[in-house]
């Protein structure tokens, strides 16, 4: 044995360098391999048990997941049940608003025949001219004929206007306050001619004035679709009570027709119909739309904006289109 380390010392005197760096480096090899081996089975046995994990985080995710979309819906449900009661709390006041609120219907004749004539008009009063119904305007002006004809570069500038009558009934057990658009107004003993106090039962009568260039009017028999809005004459009468929170009722009126027709398929000329059911003429009153106080300032689109709706995108808005009169 002595001989054995004797030699081996003896192979150790024997060594260069080269060969002591040769034996670390095989040295470190083996602890780097050592190392890995034990880093492979430290990670087998992470995997082992991160398989046996895996089943329990995945429940835990799925049970995460329930209790979220759990709580998801009893906040919609929480919203659905708020907005139901909130707007159940709405019509109970709405109701009871509705049952002291005015209830004011409008009743029409039909338009005037034969219209008017005004020579000295080229389109609808505004500002600080005298309105249509004023006796000075109405003084000026002459019955149409049918036996006038109007040359197409004639003169078809001409305001040409009908007039119709109608009432206005407070059907409700509150006194309305009711107002009228500009070429309307209120008859009979009474100063005010836009405006008045209506009482529960009592009965006002009116009249309203309101026409087109007899240009106008000829190009609505000739162009008649889409629905051409220079054939109608467009009327807004407001309903209002003195309560804090009460209502405002809008009455929308169209009247319309085409009383302007052709004297040869050209169109160029033009007459007054010979015959009143020729011209079409007719007075639609539409539904009242109803806004409460509480709900703030509506401006909903006016009943007949869908009948014109493809003119006014053609031609642009030149037929004056009263909105809903504001709060």
């Amino acid at each position: 044995m002595r001989a054995f380390w004797d030699a081996l010392a003896a192979s150790v005197d024997r060594l260069t360098l080269a060969g002591w760096v040769q034996i670390i480096s095989s040295i470190g090899a083996v602890a780097a391999a050592i190392a890995g081996a034990s880093a492979a089975r430290a990670g087998r046995a992470a995997a082992r048990t991160a398989a046996r994990q895996l089943p329990e985080l995945q429940k835990q995710i799925e049970i995460s997941a329930a209790q979220s979309k759990t709580a998801d819906e009893q906040v919609t449900l929480a919203q659905e049940v708020l907005k139901a009661a909130t707007a159940a709390v709405r019509e109970a006041a709405r109701a009871r608003t509705d049952e002291r609120a005015p209830l004011v219907v409008a009743l029409f004749e039909a338009p005037q025949w034969p219209p008017l004539i005004d020579a000295t008009r080229d389109r609808m009063p505004y500002g600080d001219e005298p309105r249509l119904l004023d006796q000075r305007s109405v003084g000026r002006a002459e019955t149409a004929s049918p036996a006038r004809l109007f040359a197409r570069d004639g003169a078809r500038t001409q305001l040409m206007w009908f007039q119709t009558r109608g009432v206005l009934i407070n059907e409700g057990t509150t006194t309305a306050r009711v107002r009228l658009d500009d070429e309307a107004q209120f008859v009979g003993a009474t100063a005010a001619r836009r405006e008045r106090l209506l009482r529960p039962g009592e009965v006002a009568p009116f009249e309203w004035g309101a026409g087109h260039t007899i240009a106008e009017w000829a190009v609505a028999r000739e162009k008649p679709d889409p629905p051409n809005p220079l054939g109608a004459c467009f009327l807004t009468i407001t309903v209002f009570d003195s309560f804090e929170h009460g209502v405002f009722d809008h009455i929308h009126v169209v009247m319309s027709g085409r009383p302007i027709v052709p004297v040869d398929d050209t169109f160029d000329e033009v007459r007054l119909a010979s015959r009143e059911a020729e011209a079409e003429m007719e007075v639609t009153v539409f539904p009242t739309r109803r806004t409460y106080r509480s709900d703030g300032v509506r401006r909903d689109p006016l009943p007949w904006d869908g009948t014109y709706a493809a003119w006014w995108r053609a031609n642009g808005r030149r037929t004056p289109s009263p909105m809903a009169p504001s709060h």
